[in-house]
């Protein structure tokens, strides 16, 4: 679908939410037009630059580099004004309608902690899809909840209890798995989109 027919279709979508995109060497064309039609459409944007060298137009937030994927998410949460948090790769991967669907969700389920946008039909190696799948199903069993897609880049979440569990969430890549296994370990609901 044309993000500029969804835009004109849903302009305020995103109040109440703050975008946090890690970053490491990114495409700035990419990041430059997300952060536009994010901020139009009424949400905070938190770029973090883990790779320190950004020279972005457009606000973003820099400190000591290569602290990892994790510390990125960690420093623009603990930045955000809004008590919901989305977290997107800034690889390009999600998209703006990614972000509006999963908010949308949110916000329909009563009490949800988190949503987490899940991937299917990837261009990845067998290898990978094999460890990924691995992954989902040892993380699953030790949980007792069936876990979609454990690592997922793009969720939406309470920022609150990301909070609450920083001292224990990963500053590399397995900051999404360390979030979503203390969320459904300690009982609070989350939902696969």
């Amino acid at each position: 679908m044309d993000e500029s027919l969804l835009i004109s279709q849903s302009e305020q979508e995103l109040v109440g939410l703050t975008v946090v995109i890690p970053c490491y060497k990114e495409e700035e064309a990419f990041l430059t037009q997300t952060y536009a039609t994010i901020t139009r459409l009424g949400a905070e944007v938190l770029i973090v630059d883990d790779g320190g060298l950004m020279e972005l137009e457009i606000p973003h937030i820099q400190y000591r580099p290569q602290m990892g994927y994790g510390y990125a998410i960690k420093e623009g949460v603990k930045k955000s004004s809004n008590s919901i948090i989305c977290t997107m790769d800034g690889d390009g991967q999600h998209t703006v309608n990614d972000v509006i669907k999963l908010y949308r969700v949110f916000k329909m389920i009563p009490d949800c902690a988190m949503v987490i946008g899940s991937r299917w039909n990837l261009r990845e190696s067998k290898v990978r899809r094999f460890g990924r799948k691995v992954l989902n199903f040892l993380a699953s069993f030790l949980a007792r909840h069936y876990l979609v897609d454990l690592n997922s880049g793009i969720r939406v979440f309470r920022k609150d209890l990301s909070i609450a569990y920083q001292s224990i969430l990963c500053d590399t890549f397995s900051f999404t798995t360390s979030l979503t296994m203390s969320m459904v370990t300690d009982g609070y609901k989350i939902a696969y989109f």
